[in-house]
């Protein structure tokens, strides 16, 4: 178990950059209008902030129930684009099934190399303590959060590896 800790990608954000699973959910545009009120959609307005440097490429999963949390494939929708900051920060419209509960991972691949690494950075819905080498993937109790019809801005924090800590950009 602790060897799946030893990259800080794969422990802050445990969002593998290859989804090949059977029941992989949908790949989707970060398509804004989705995201603008009157548009018919349950959406998640995504502002994810503290970002490290402004390269890479950020990855939004969202994910519904604690069975399916984090686990490879199971997502139910991801938006994976280069990233394209505002200040330290950069918005993404998430589509959501509908009403219900949901916790969202990202993951900001910084040098966009598609492996995780010590480099990359991620948080999570609701923005838990992370902790190293333990403490990494919170759980979907920690970071669910109930999203209602319609647009559901969310603020997530990035958190990288600082020395032997795992906090976000001062």
């Amino acid at each position: 178990m602790f060897s799946k800790f030893l990259t800080i990608g794969a422990a802050l954000a445990a969002v593998p950059l290859i989804g090949t699973a059977a029941n992989a959910g949908t790949r989707v545009p970060n398509d804004m209008s989705n995201c603008r009120a009157g548009s018919g959609q349950t959406a998640a307005l995504v502002r994810v902030v503290g970002f490290k440097q402004g390269s890479g490429r950020v990855r939004v999963q969202s994910y519904s129930g604690s069975s399916n949390w984090l686990e490879s494939g199971r997502w139910l929708h991801r938006v994976d684009v280069p990233v394209r900051l505002e200040g330290r920060n950069m918005t993404v419209c998430l589509p959501l099934p509908g009403p219900g509960s949901y916790g969202i991972a990202v993951r900001h691949d910084l040098n966009n190399n598609g492996r995780s690494d010590r480099r990359d950075g991620g948080g999570f819905t609701r923005n838990p303590n992370i902790s190293f080498p333990f403490g990494m993937e919170p759980s979907y109790g920690e970071v669910s959060v109930n999203m209602r019809e319609g647009v559901n801005n969310v603020t997530i924090v990035l958190n990288y590896l600082q020395g032997t800590r795992v906090e976000p950009i001062r």
